[in-house]
């Protein structure tokens, strides 16, 4: 099993997400399977160009909508878990440290959740420092493998948690949001 990780965050919430898939080549062959079925969605060349290099939740919550939801679409036709695990902001002092901090915390009830042995993929941060740390104290889990950072732009695992993510973080502003109706009979929250 490899469990996909990503965040995101608003004003109110810091949320850590999963996405738990039984293999790497069912997630690349649902990302192949995604891009073929878009490739006839009419865009201006150059912003295709940007859109396909990297299928990035800011560009496709705004501005693709369509290219989402056939995303979404895709990802619930591989068998699936979306776990998430959330922090509510206190007050205006969400710092660097308490970030990474509440990282690594979000992220251990995630992986304590799951019963099964895990690869860990999560969303590269280029801080070193930081996940080293996040290597060492996910790596102690019985039920990890092996734990490592990727560029998003390499892994279309990260890719779409990237967009579960920011699914997830729009159904606390809208809960019946098309996005969130998609997915949410996947989605555990720890």
């Amino acid at each position: 099993m490899v469990l996909y990780v990503d965040e995101t965050e608003n004003d109110q919430l810091f949320i850590v997400t999963g996405l738990l898939v039984t293999s790497e080549e069912s997630v690349d062959l649902s990302y192949k399977k995604f891009k073929k079925r878009i490739r006839s969605i009419k865009i201006k060349p150059k912003m295709k160009e940007k859109v396909f290099n990297e299928f990035k939740s800011t560009i496709l919550d705004k501005e693709f909508q369509k290219i989402k939801v056939r995303m979404l679409e895709e990802i619930m036709e591989i068998d699936v878990k979306i776990i998430y695990s959330c922090y509510k902001k206190d007050d205006n002092c969400f710092n660097q440290i308490l970030k990474e901090k509440k990282y690594i915390e979000l992220l251990k009830n995630i992986v304590s959740y799951v019963d099964d042995d895990i690869n860990v993929i999560f969303d590269s941060f280029n801080k070193l420092d930081f996940e080293k740390r996040i290597i060492e104290i996910i790596s102690e889990y019985p039920n990890v493998i092996n734990v490592a950072s990727r560029n998003s732009f390499d892994e279309p695992g990260i890719q779409f948690v990237d967009n579960l993510c920011s699914t997830i973080r729009l159904s606390y502003s809208n809960p019946n949001n098309y996005f969130y109706m998609l997915v949410k009979d996947e989605i555990i929250r720890v």
